[in-house]
């Protein structure tokens, strides 16, 4: 259920699992993670691509292409890792994590609020209250478009963190949108992978 595709990840230590569809990569995942690694004092930021999220379908480009590019986004750092995950719900994420660490590592989710709202009210059925989850692993909340306001039944296991407000419009989504329509589109995409974006949006568009 899980894989690591760069860098290898931290056995011991407070470890920040950052799960997207990365439908592509942009500065904003790239400045949430620093940001929340620098407020929570995290050791390893993992980059989770999830292959199978409940409330969206990606089809092209398919994980390996997405995989490729968080792997040269994360190049170089050994406070990175590039991992692949067959669950898209943040608890079944941090249970494949647990399973292939063990205990000793402390686990955090880190999401921007639309994510985090999402997560709180999902209906999981039969599942897991979510209230139970956060027994698992403490939810890092980036103040994207808004700040999240934390239920006192939650205080000390969701945690907000600023970024700068700069990042609301650098979404997935924009950068599609900027493609299609030939909008600029460079600046909401990590320099390193730009062309790569470039080609296979404009390739999915034709």
């Amino acid at each position: 259920m899980l894989r690591t595709v760069a860098g290898r990840l931290i056995a011991t230590g407070r470890l920040g699992l950052l799960p997207a569809a990365f439908n592509p990569p942009t500065v904003a995942h790239v400045a949430i993670g620093d940001a929340a690694q620098a407020r929570f004092a995290l050791d390893q930021v993992a980059f989770v691509l999830c292959e199978a999220m409940p409330h969206k379908r990606i089809r092209r480009p398919g994980p390996e292409t997405r995989l490729r590019w968080l792997s040269a986004i994360a190049r170089g750092r050994p406070d990175r890792a590039v991992t692949s995950c067959g669950a898209g719900l943040m608890i079944d994420i941090v249970k494949a994590f647990r399973a292939e660490l063990g205990p000793a590592c402390e686990l955090y989710v880190i999401a921007g609020r639309d994510a985090a709202e999402r997560c709180a009210g999902w209906d999981y059925g039969d599942g897991m209250p979510f209230a139970e989850q956060l027994r698992q692993y403490r939810l890092l909340v980036a103040s994207r478009d808004g700040d999240y306001r934390v239920p006192a039944r939650h205080a000390g296991r969701i945690l907000p963190f600023g970024i700068d407000a700069g990042y609301d419009v650098a979404s997935s989504s924009a950068v599609r949108g900027a493609v299609r329509t030939g909008a600029p589109w460079g600046h909401i995409v990590p320099a390193p992978i730009r062309d790569a974006v470039g080609a296979a949006y404009g390739e999915i568009r034709t």
